[in-house]
């Protein structure tokens, strides 16, 4: 169990205080690229610059984010909040793993001058100039590093260089159903710690209907959306994704076979083979209940953002933590990896103290009270539709400055109900030991995830082995991460 000391008490993996989580978010260790060539460098520093000053007439910026009520409602707040600035906010298209829209823009020097960008990709992105630093505006306007979690400012420092303001950050997650668990005479309030746990309780919550299986125990490729689950089983193994110096790709060490071996292993021997478990997920696509939340998987490797979704069904009595289970030669590590969205400013704008400006109200405790009376009302509207009993629960992910999370626990986490406030502080807790995904990525992260998805997809269908399919997705990052630094250094 992680255990963490404040200066008041100890507080261990059950529970941990807004004080102690506080304290301890400073600690947190935590595809076009066609048009890569190198865009010129942002400046260097707000005094000599050459910036142009705030102008005194409304002055128009433009944000690339995602387009929703949401967003919209945020937007029209800051706005009122800043009646200098106008802002034409455009869809940032896909943006998890390579942006192709954002790197097109910005190499033929029309980027949008705010835009919003995942973690995934970052040292990639900022290694080939396409985000203008911001050391010097941090340093001028006295904004703290310590103020935010350490794990997402790491991911956004290249070269000792910030490039980014960090917005918000989630985990892996790991939940069980307790109906089930009581069924099958395990403890509820207890998930599985290791992979043999996993093996002993999946079969115990397999449900059949003569040869077909009507309820999982567990599946290791639910949710299948999830291109990126090889990496967190092969981190379970003690897998790591690069070298230390960044240059050797690790896709083909023994933990990351091992870990693949064992997914497909756990899907053949009780989960009736990928074919059959495949053929079952499908039957859900579209739908807006995934098997989990319907009771037909007992247990899933998750997000932690699905804490709020599942607390929508009545019927899902669930339990969750952050803290991952491993193999048994990690038995006992505290394992996960966090990622999440970040606001950056175009290396090309004229307009950096008006995007500057947005910056810092994104972040802030204004924002989170934004998006928090449009979200809830969101949600209350949600609630109301489908006719669910008793109040909304509203748990949106965290942000990662301080002063906007203490504002996000005491008005919104502080009146979740208990199941929920707990599983909210697994989380956080989670957030201090997790590794970011900027940091596992390095600068072939494109090509990096590519390579999980490939190796996953080859391995589960029986195209090949684990070790071939991890052997080809190896060579193709190691040729993309050769080029990066060969690139980098000429």
């Amino acid at each position: 169990m992680a255990r963490f000391t404040s200066d008041e008490k100890s507080v261990t993996h059950d529970g941990v205080s807004r004080r102690s989580f506080l304290k301890s978010t400073a600690a947190v260790t935590g595809l076009a690229l066609a048009a890569s060539a190198c865009v010129p460098a942002g400046p260097e520093a707000a005094g000599d610059s050459g910036m142009a000053a705030p102008s005194q007439e409304p002055v128009d910026i433009q944000i690339w984010w995602r387009i929703n009520p949401t967003t919209e409602g945020v937007i029209q707040v800051f706005q009122e909040q800043h009646p200098d600035i106008t802002v034409s906010l455009g869809d940032l298209g896909e943006a998890v793993y390579g942006t192709p829209k954002y790197v097109t823009a910005v190499a033929a020097g029309k980027g949008p001058d705010v835009s919003y960008q995942n973690r995934h990709t970052f040292r990639q992105f900022a290694s080939r100039n396409l985000y203008r630093p911001i050391e010097d505006l941090l340093e001028r306007d006295n904004l703290d590093k310590g103020n935010f979690m350490a794990g997402p400012i790491a991911d956004l420092t290249w070269q000792g260089t910030l490039y980014g303001l960090p917005h918000t950050a989630g985990t892996r997650y790991f939940f069980w159903n307790r109906t089930h668990f009581e069924e099958a005479g395990l403890d509820p309030d207890v998930g599985p710690e290791t992979w043999d746990d996993i093996m002993e309780m999946a079969p115990q919550l397999n449900k059949t209907e003569g040869d077909r299986i009507v309820r999982y125990g567990f599946l290791p490729h639910f949710p299948p959306g999830l291109s990126d689950q090889l990496l967190i089983y092969a981190m379970e193994n003690g897998g790591v994704s690069q070298s230390e110096d960044g240059r050797t790709n690790m896709l083909n060490t023994e933990p990351w076979v091992e870990a693949l071996e064992w997914c497909v292993n756990m899907i053949d021997e009780f989960g009736g083979g990928n074919a059959a478990a495949s053929s079952f997920m499908e039957g859900f696509a579209g739908q807006p209940v995934d098997p989990f939340a319907q009771g037909q998987v007992s247990m899933c490797s998750y997000g932690n953002w699905m804490i709020g979704r599942y607390a929508k069904f009545p019927d899902l009595d669930y339990d969750g933590t952050g803290l991952m289970p491993v193999s048994a030669s990690q038995e006992g590590a505290q394992v996960n990896w966090s990622c999440g969205w970040t606001f950056v400013i175009d290396p090309n704008t004229e307009l950096v103290e008006e995007g500057w400006e947005f910056l810092k109200w994104v972040i802030s405790e204004k924002y989170v009270r934004a998006a928090g009376t449009v979200g809830l009302a969101l949600e209350k509207e949600e609630w109301a539709r489908q006719q669910l009993p008793g109040e909304p629960i509203f748990a949106p992910t965290p942000p990662v400055y301080q002063p906007a999370m203490q504002f996000m626990l005491d008005e919104y986490y502080s009146v979740l109900p208990e199941r929920q406030k707990i599983m909210m502080e697994r989380y956080l807790e989670s957030e201090t030991f997790s590794v970011g995904c900027g940091q596992i990525a390095g600068l072939a992260a494109a090509e990096l995830w590519i390579g999980f998805k490939n190796a996953w997809e080859s391995a589960l269908t029986k195209k090949l082995t684990p070790r071939e399919a991890l052997e080809a997705s190896h060579a193709d990052v190691q040729k993309a991460l050769d080029a990066a630094w060969e690139n980098l250094e000429a």
